[in-house]
């Protein structure tokens, strides 16, 4: 299967999907420091840092940044080398560039705020899909879809939808994260739904149904 009826039986779902993962998170949500704020530039700090790299080995060197750069501003009087050096533990080394570049456009062009429009965000350097929905849905709380290989992973499931590498960019994943997060709290359903793919819809052929509070919705298991 790999189309959605969004008849009444869907949006059924979603709500009980919602409702679960919300009550799930008030036990289980994970604490990270660029959760604790709604500051676009720190969710976009952290986002860039988080790339490809595990949360643990961010969260120091995210704190010690925040705290010597608080802003876009900060970054670009620092330099490009300043930034680089302060990263330098993380490797991936272009994330310095981008993080520094990304700073000079936003004070250029924006007065040092990043825009309240994905599209803008996405003209930036090194921004695409799910840095620019981060920043939408966690600093400004928006119904923005955030859709990586995790999200995709627990949604395929639960709805018997095939999964591939593009399937973060497919409209049909787009749609249905859309219409989970749209409603008043999409910033918290959506960190619940990364972390409960993290805990409990885990990668691999044996997730942890077992303990999983929306087996009786989900195809996957409904067909093991």
């Amino acid at each position: 299967m790999n189309t959605i009826t969004r008849d009444k039986e869907y949006f059924t779902k979603i709500k009980i999907i919602r409702t679960e993962l919300l009550v799930w998170a008030k036990e289980n949500l994970r604490q990270f420091p660029w959760r604790e704020t709604s500051d676009p530039y720190k969710v976009a700090v952290a986002e860039v840092m988080l790339h490809r790299t595990k949360a643990d080995q961010v969260k120091d060197v995210y704190e010690q940044f925040i705290l010597k750069y608080p802003d876009f501003e900060s970054i670009v009087k620092a330099g490009r080398e300043a930034i680089k050096a302060d990263l330098k533990s993380l490797g991936l080394f272009w994330r310095s560039d981008l993080l520094y570049d990304m700073a000079v456009e936003v004070v250029d062009k924006y007065s040092g705020k990043l825009p309240l429009d994905r599209e803008k965000l996405m003209e930036m350097p090194g921004v695409g899909n799910y840095i620019s929905a981060a920043i939408l849905c966690f600093g400004y709380n928006l119904p923005e879809p955030v859709l990586d290989t995790n999200t995709v992973r627990v949604l395929g499931r639960i709805f018997g939808l095939k999964i591939t590498d593009s399937s973060r960019r497919s409209k049909l994943f787009y749609g249905i994260m859309h219409d989970l997060v749209n409603f008043w709290n999409p910033r918290t359903v959506s960190f619940a739904l990364i972390d409960f793919a993290n805990a409990v819809c885990i990668p691999g052929e044996k997730p942890r149904c077992e303990i999983c509070s929306l087996r009786d919705i989900c195809i996957y298991y409904l067909e093991l």
